[in-house]
């Protein structure tokens, strides 16, 4: 029942082997952790977190990528490319990753993304609106373009298909088809990045609420 998971939930034991420079990298996982820690480091600090532990290893799925780092390392350039390459407007490209973190209930997901949401001109209500998986047509703090991305994300992970309408909306919300391919395509992403961090039980930074409970 809804306790028991709630006890789960609270219990989650890491399960990923932490990696960092100070423990031992192979040269290709070395290659990997240094990518993540140039770029990730960045985006983090401008946001307000960290990517790193204090034992050097770095904290969300970025660890998964480095002790795998054939695959992590495409799967790196991938969320790379979501970041700083997209031509999708990045705060509805962010409304669209705060969708999936809610469908998975991935901690670290959201709790990134709220900072990267807030920073992308995201507004509080409006997050907290995404989090409570308010409708969008009751939905408060959305522009009009961030609404209808809002409703687009949410109608696609309800019902696994879009349509005519709220395609339409969305395409004129983003601006082009190729933003909107985009938009698809780095929620897909964040698909894998919450299966990731969930599969592997990746912990909040210590002292971080959970934002699902």
């Amino acid at each position: 029942g809804s306790a028991r998971h709630q006890s789960q939930f609270h219990a989650l034991v890491p399960r990923l082997t932490p990696r960092s420079p100070e423990g031992g990298l192979s040269e290709e996982q070395e290659v990997v952790y240094r990518r993540i820690e140039e770029d990730r480091g960045k985006t983090g600090a401008k946001a307000g977190f960290s990517v790193k532990n204090p034992d050097g290893s770095l904290v969300g799925p970025w660890n998964a990528m480095v002790s795998s780092p054939l695959i992590g390392g495409l799967v790196e350039r991938m969320g790379s490319f979501c970041r700083h390459k997209t031509t999708c407007p990045m705060d509805l490209i962010e409304i669209g990753i705060l969708v999936v973190g809610v469908e998975w209930k991935s901690q670290f997901e959201w709790y990134a993304h709220g900072k990267l949401a807030l920073k992308a001109g995201i507004t509080e209500d409006a997050i907290g609106c995404i989090l409570r998986g308010a409708p969008a047509a009751d939905a408060s703090g959305f522009t009009d373009s961030q609404r209808a991305v809002y409703a687009y994300a949410k109608e696609f992970h309800a019902t696994k298909r879009v349509s005519d309408a709220t395609h339409q909306a969305a395409l004129a919300a983003v601006g082009s088809e190729q933003g909107l391919i985009d938009l698809v395509f780095t929620m897909g992403f964040y698909h894998q990045i919450c299966m990731t961090l969930n599969a592997f039980n990746v912990p909040l930074p210590p002292g971080v609420p959970q934002p699902f409970e």
